[in-house]
């Protein structure tokens, strides 16, 4: 299993975009810790009726964290994704050969190179592809990370009932 499931905590006193990044890197953090420990089979097997599933969802933050920061906002060429014009839903569909760990792994390694591509740029500077600020991006992903971890956990439940909102710290 994944060895580092710290999540991070937010600071109060945080300024705007140390707080921003803060409450980001803590969505992605407890992604992490919600789908580790999940056996391959049950991260693979439980859906939703729709065929949501948490090997899905986590190869699906990857792949929306490496377009908005690395493509949208720095302008990065020839990315790879798990979807296509012709089937954009294909980065939810995860080979069962693909373990949660290496999913986890994926995703915290296109996490540090995301933040390596917005590092030392300003709130307010604009994406290079679209109209859009660091700002509204990083806002946007905190959404998006939120949102799916909801899912996470309800599939998490439904896997093999591991429920909670962060590790017992206790």
């Amino acid at each position: 299993m994944t060895a580092d499931l710290t999540v991070t905590d937010t600071l109060p006193t945080a300024g705007e975009r140390e707080s921003l990044l803060q409450f980001l890197a803590r969505q992605r953090d407890l992604v992490c810790w919600k789908v580790a420990g999940c056996s391959d089979d049950a991260a693979h097997r439980t859906s939703m009726p729709s065929g949501l599933t948490m090997v899905g969802l986590v190869n699906h933050l990857t792949d929306v964290e490496r377009s908005w920061f690395r493509e949208v906002f720095a302008g990065a060429e020839d990315l790879d994704y798990g979807w296509s014009e012709e089937d954009p839903d294909a980065e939810f569909r995860v080979d069962p050969s693909v373990s949660v760990d290496e999913l986890i792994t994926a995703y915290r390694t296109e996490t540090a190179l995301c933040d390596a591509a917005i590092a030392g740029r300003g709130l307010d500077e604009m994406a290079v592809t679209r109209p859009m600020s660091l700002r509204w991006i990083i806002q946007h992903m905190i959404e998006e990370t939120a949102r799916h971890l909801g899912h996470l956990d309800l599939l998490r439940e439904l896997a093999d009932g591991q429920v909670g909102q962060e590790p017992d710290t206790r």
